[in-house]
């Protein structure tokens, strides 16, 4: 069963001054659309975060480069699926600039202005001459509806494409898009983001800084598994079209970024159920979130929700070996409804409710109290089910 939060709109807007567009170019099978592509009408300021995994794509060094060589002036972005081309050594950053060089041409902008994203099995060649050669036709296919095409380009082990328009009260404009189903553990996994918005951001330091908070209170808060990719990358394309203030930039900014999150938990791979991890009481919320994070990427708490079993114990006992400090005596516990653990004493009396909470729900609640303080935090993840390890063990057979 796949955890839908809600249906895939038909149609998707892109803010004013973006085109996108998806095609296949033989990497996936039965043509489906590998190769997408997000432009903009004139270079526009953009940021970037990256996997800390010490193996990494080579996208990322090709990336970090034309933003520094570039001045964080950005015209487009080249994404290709099924391959990651990572771990190609220098053949795969001469690859990827190789590509970012033929469709800068066609642009007729700077090499560098040009980014470069690549998702799919490590190791394999990244066929150049195949991306190069449907180019052209990629470009002539954008367009500013063409976000749903793009969505589905970058998808891999995806139920579905995952993009997020929003519209504020001034003229503010945001779509953002991500793929990601299994090795999500996002520390900048396999996800790739993308966010576009016609917003003012500031120079490229401020824009830089307001792409790690959205980051931290959104993407970060999202796993599937615990394993971080080597091609994790979030990108930020702000035309600053619209006179927006930044403020309300970066409050649209989070709020798709928290759908986008939510998505990537509920549709990781074999899962049953979207599991929110709520902390409150904490220090600080990066106290509480890192006790979220380990909360979710415990595989004894994540069975347990695929086996419909509110146990309590485990939720707590990962709480515990967060590094952060708390009293268990002073602690709370709560599945869905149900208090299930407070005043250092389980609550035997309410775990049929917490039970039937699980059955119930598809997006199924876990909680804890700390008690040491007034900050929360959310993180979201889903169950361990039989069926995250088939995908996995068949991934590349």
């Amino acid at each position: 069963m796949t955890v839908v939060l809600e249906p895939v709109p038909d149609h998707v807007p892109l803010p004013r001054g973006f085109r996108a567009a998806g095609r296949h170019c033989g990497l996936k099978k039965d043509r489906q659309s590998d190769l997408g592509l997000l432009v903009a009408d004139v270079p526009v300021p953009a940021a970037a975060i990256y996997t800390k995994n010490r193996l990494q794509g080579a996208h990322v060094h090709v990336c970090r480069d034309h933003l520094a060589r570039g001045n964080g002036l950005v015209r487009a972005v080249l994404v290709n699926a099924r391959n990651a081309n990572c771990a190609t050594g220098q053949q795969g950053i001469d690859d990827a600039a190789r590509c970012c060089r033929e469709l800068a041409a066609r642009l007729r902008c700077p090499a560098e202005q040009v980014l470069m994203c690549s998702t799919g099995p490590i190791g394999a060649p990244l066929p150049a001459e195949r991306i190069v050669a449907h180019l052209d036709g990629l470009l002539a296919a954008a367009s500013p509806d063409g976000a749903l095409d793009f969505a589905r380009a970058i998808m891999t082990t995806d139920s579905y494409p995952k993009v997020v328009a929003a519209r504020g009260d001034s003229a503010a404009e945001t779509t953002g898009f991500a793929k990601g189903s299994g090795m999500i553990h996002p520390d900048m996994a396999t996800m790739l983001g993308f966010l576009v918005t016609n917003g003012r951001t500031g120079d490229a330091r401020a824009t830089a800084a307001m792409l790690q908070r959205v980051a931290d209170r959104t993407f970060h808060r999202a796993t599937v598994d615990g394993d971080t990719s080597p091609n994790d990358t979030l990108i930020l394309l702000a035309s600053g079209r619209a006179a927006v203030e930044p403020a309300e930039v970066e409050a649209q900014l989070t709020a798709v970024g928290r759908q986008l999150a939510r998505r990537l938990a509920a549709d990781g791979e074999g899962a049953s159920r979207l599991v929110t991890i709520q902390v409150r009481g904490a220090r600080t919320e990066g106290e509480a979130a890192q006790v979220g994070r380990v909360i979710a990427t415990s595989p004894l708490v994540k069975t347990a929700v695929a086996g419909l079993d509110p146990n309590w114990g485990r939720i707590l006992s990962a709480a515990g070996r967060a590094g952060v400090e708390f009293a268990a005596e002073r602690a709370r516990v709560w599945v869905g409804p149900a208090d299930v653990y407070s005043g250092g004493r389980p609550h035997p009396e309410n775990e049929p409710e917490a039970h039937r909470h699980l059955v119930g729900e598809t997006e199924v609640v876990l909680g804890v109290d700390l008690g040491v303080g007034l900050a929360e935090a959310e993180v979201w993840t889903c169950d361990l089910t039989k069926d995250y390890v088939q995908i996995n063990a068949d991934y590349r057979t």
